[in-house]
């Protein structure tokens, strides 16, 4: 009777330690996805920000590009600005101060 109780405790322990050792692989792996999960989540986020900003700057272009085409007196201003055009007879006034210099010298370092 000894050999049958020692067998039926080898078995019993072989299953537990079996049940043990799945539970662990399963709490292992599991434990591992949501670490995984959370990552690519925490990607998630940062992806949708730079998509929102990315569309906030398609926005800003389409819009440029609708008063290109459609808006003179847009044309006509940006003329101004950027290429320093002017109208016929138009004058001219050009201030140059210190603060203008220390700008211009700290932009070109």
């Amino acid at each position: 009777m000894k050999s049958n109780k020692g067998k039926k405790l080898n078995i019993k322990f072989s299953l537990t330690s079996a049940f043990v050792f799945l539970l662990a692989l399963i709490l292992f792996f599991s434990l591992k996805g949501v670490v995984k999960v959370y990552r690519l989540r925490s990607k998630q986020q940062l992806v949708n920000k730079e998509i929102a900003a990315i569309k906030k700057s398609n926005k800003k272009i389409n819009d440029q590009i609708y008063e290109l085409a459609n808006n003179k007196q847009y044309i006509s201003n940006l003329a101004r600005e950027k290429l320093n055009m002017i109208k016929p007879g138009e004058i001219v006034f050009k201030f140059i101060g210190k603060n203008k210099d220390k700008n211009t010298d700290k932009d070109k370092k």
